[in-house]
């Protein structure tokens, strides 16, 4: 069984990214994997990335920005 996708968000107020996991938020970091949902149970693996105010990931052949006001669901 493949564990469900959990929430991630961006919290302006310490810059970054934050899961939502138990109940709880942590934050991501630089360099972090992880598999970004892209329809129903599909997901690009990727590494989280910070350019100087911009968060992106980079999969294996392309990168993308992450939109601050999005929410993504991700595996981590």
């Amino acid at each position: 069984m493949i564990d469900p996708w959990l929430l991630m968000t961006y919290d302006r107020d310490v810059a970054c990214w934050m899961v939502h996991l138990d109940g709880g938020t942590y934050p991501m970091h630089c360099g972090e994997c992880l598999e970004v949902r892209i329809c129903q149970d599909k997901g690009i693996a990727c590494t989280l990335e910070l350019d100087r105010h911009d968060w992106y990931v980079v999969a294996k052949e392309a990168r993308f920005y992450l939109r601050q006001k999005d929410t993504y669901q991700i595996h981590i």
